[in-house]
């Protein structure tokens, strides 16, 4: 659950709209710009539903466009005259430039070489540096300007097993398709093979195990305005020299491969020792289909898939590794988890080798195979990980690292060597790197600078259990400054998220931080739809049953009230993506608890994305689909646009949507803002600041985070009603 905290966005100035408005202190008077409903009706197994702004559908309609960019013009003048906005500028400045110094995006070879990122303050972008091994000198690589590059944003990174070529990716302007080069170590320079129409999130580049070119995922259509975007996706091997532009592919649907045309058939290659290589039928679900096949035939352009594990076999699809003729795997089970082992040319899911159990309150979350170990993880609650080794005689024996993790993820790990390290952070504890020694003790990598931050060395953290709507408890993690008085005075910021099986992994943000410093609660409610008790944690807040995930973060917020740790009107509900779904509609149910409700790229009407004929995701197998009438009746449920009340009164909102949004389009936010806008309340601010250059997960620079951030904490400060 990395990425939602790493999602900065830029934000531009467009047009400037004369709006009046008042400080801190005075009711907001913003006047909205109009736009006129046009009412569509569709009724599905006898239900009508009405979707008011059918119209805002129509991006490319001069009108539509018009009202978007004043949208956006009225937030950004919102903020230019917000005092807070300004304090929280130069206060963030001030903690994020201890961090400009740090590298960033560290990978290491299967020999053992160390390709990073570093931010050059006078250029203000980073470059692509280079270790033969840690101990070693460090060299300039690649200077992205060399490119002749407008865009000097690396995105993706992926040395060859032989660390001797790596390949380099560009997200441009926010679009769905990034470009990857390729840099020859040896030659010194970047080779003439561009690899376009490929999205690194979906799946990057997969190196041979000889490391004499590739595999990756290859989308024929990039262009979000065409049937066909996303769709029809197909795993292209790619051979150093040759003409990317004729592309063969390896693993794709056919008469033998039912795979469907929005999933993904990708492929997975984790050593250059591998003998064999996995393709998975991809998707938004935590388990696939998937086959096998030898790497000398897919080396000569031929191979021959064969079934392997089945989605119904629970096999986490990112937890699987090929080592020797065995596979090692994470597989889901009624009562949390385990580690198995099963031989690949005879393969029984039902009954494989078990090498280590999780439970649902304390599931396994992931693992690494070495030469002649196993590195594998639990979470409690999903945010205390504890970490342990076993090795070749199947002993297990837990590690004892240098401070308690929130999170923990392994690296430089191999079938050739025993060599893996970890970095761990948690709320508290900002993101540091080990190496894992062989007799289990830790040693800090010491590749970038420990940083300090002695104004947050008196925040504590603490996690309770709640009891929710129907008698489940729901653990919640807050952060606090030491001695916290329990008074109904506190002013709370609430991140939730609470789909996809992502688990609120505990991470170190100083801008997150400040805000228990300056006196304020830092809440985590870990509702159902994660994964913080494993998969049927995950399943109880998915499609008919999503009701859950927010009447599990209306009971935390309810439990902090009853708790006089705050009060109504001081509670702040921020969320990200598909979070939108689980704040939208806890502030559609109960508007009364919170002050302000802040979502970035937020999925705001399920309904309309699932029943659209552009629709290129594989959502609907996590909320439903408008094809089965059960569900259907659930995607209604869930949908915060559809149930907007206008006869009550909301909280303050401040929607964050990105124009280039792959997942998300711009109307999914468009239209619930306008509803609010057009409600029968004008007490509260309800604004829609768009990112006009990127996308859904495009990651910022430190400037820009230190922009998104000003926003978001200055918007929940200055609605707070005390």
């Amino acid at each position: 659950m990395k990425k939602y905290i790493r999602l900065f966005l830029f934000y531009s100035f467009c047009l400037f709209l004369s709006v009046s408005f008042a400080q801190k202190g005075s009711d907001n008077h913003l006047v909205y710009p109009k736009i006129h409903k046009r009412p569509t009706t569709e009724i599905h197994y006898g239900n009508k539903v009405i979707d008011e702004y059918s119209n805002l559908k129509k991006l490319e309609d001069s009108v539509v466009k018009d009202w978007f960019k004043a949208q956006d013009s009225l937030a950004e003048s919102y903020f230019v005259g917000n005092d807070l906005m300004k304090e929280y500028l130069n206060r963030f400045k001030k903690l994020q430039n201890n961090a400009e110094s740090s590298v960033s995006m560290i990978r290491i070879s299967e020999v053992g070489n160390y390709f990073y990122l570093k931010y050059d303050d006078s250029l203000e972008y980073e470059k692509l540096f280079f270790r033969e091994n840690l101990a070693d000198n460090e060299k300039e690589l690649f200077d992205p300007s060399q490119d002749g590059k407008e865009d000097l944003s690396i995105t993706y990174l992926r040395p060859s097993f032989d660390g001797k070529k790596i390949a380099i990716g560009f997200n441009e302007n926010g679009n769905f398709s990034s470009k990857v080069l390729i840099f020859d170590l040896e030659k010194k320079q970047i080779l003439k093979d561009v690899i376009t129409n490929i999205n690194p999130d979906f799946g990057g580049i997969e190196w041979l195990p000889d490391s004499s070119g590739f595999i990756y995922l290859y989308f024929p259509e990039v262009d979000k305005s065409k049937p066909g975007y996303k769709k029809n996706s197909f795993s292209v091997i790619h051979k150093l020299g040759e003409n990317p532009e004729n592309r063969k592919p390896i693993f794709q649907a056919n008469e033998d491969l039912q795979i469907p045309e929005d999933f993904y058939p990708k492929v997975k290659i984790g050593s250059s020792l591998d003998k064999y290589i996995i393709g998975y039928a991809a998707s938004s679900d935590d388990y696939y289909d998937s086959y096998i096949a030898k790497i000398p035939d897919v080396l000569q352009g031929k191979p021959d898939w064969m079934p392997f594990f089945q989605n119904e076999d629970a096999i986490f699809y990112d937890q699987g590794e090929v080592r020797g003729e065995d596979f090692i795997f994470r597989q889901g089970n009624l009562n949390g988890n385990l580690l198995g082992k099963v031989s690949i040319k005879d393969p029984d899911f039902n009954n494989p080798i078990v090498l280590a159990e999780g439970n649902k309150e304390n599931p396994i979350v992931k693992f690494e195979v070495t030469k002649d170990h196993i590195y594998f993880a639990r979470s409690l609650y999903g945010a205390n990980v504890s970490l342990y080794v076993q090795n070749s005689s199947n002993e297990i024996k837990q590690l004892q690292p240098p401070f308690d993790p929130g999170y923990a993820s392994f690296f430089g790990e191999s079938a050739k060597h025993n060599n893996i390290g970890v970095g761990m952070d948690g709320w508290t504890s900002d993101y540091t790197r080990y190496l894992i020694n062989e007799d289990g003790s830790f040693s800090r990598e010491a590749l970038s600078p420990l940083l300090a931050y002695p104004e947050f060395e008196n925040i504590i953290t603490e996690q309770i259990m709640v009891t929710s709507h129907d008698g489940v408890e729901v653990p919640l993690s807050l952060v606090y400054k030491e001695g916290l008085k329990k008074k109904s005075a506190n002013e709370v910021f609430i991140y939730v998220y609470g789909a996809y099986g992502e688990s609120m992994s505990p991470f170190f943000s100083p801008l997150f931080l400040d805000w228990a410093a300056q006196g304020g609660i830092l809440a985590f409610p870990h509702v159902r739809g994660g994964g913080e008790k494993g998969k049927e944690w995950h399943e109880q807040g998915m499609k008919n049953l999503k009701y859950n995930s927010w009447k599990d973060l209306i009971a935390c917020t309810e439990a902090l009230i009853n708790l006089n740790l705050t009060a109504p009107g001081l509670i702040s509900l921020y969320t990200s993506s598909a979070g939108g779904i689980t704040a939208g509609m806890a502030v559609n149910e109960r508007p009364d608890l919170y002050s302000s409700f802040i979502a970035e790229v937020p999925r705001l009407n399920p309904l309309g994305l699932e029943s659209s004929s552009t629709a290129s995701s594989t959502s609907y197998l996590e909320y439903g689909t408008v094809k089965d009438s059960t569900e259907f009746i659930g995607l209604v449920r869930m949908d915060p646009y559809l149930n907007v009340r206008s006869e009550i009164s909301y909280p303050a909102v401040l929607v964050m949507p990105s124009y280039n949004d792959d997942r998300i389009p711009l109307w999914d936010s468009g239209k619930y803002i306008a509803k609010l806008q057009n409600s029968y309340q004008i007490n509260n601010p309800f604004l829609m600041d768009i990112d006009y250059q990127n996308g859904h997960e495009t990651v910022g620079d430190y400037d820009e985070s230190v922009r998104l951030y000003s926003k978001i904490f200055s918007f929940a400060k200055s609605n707070m009603k005390h």
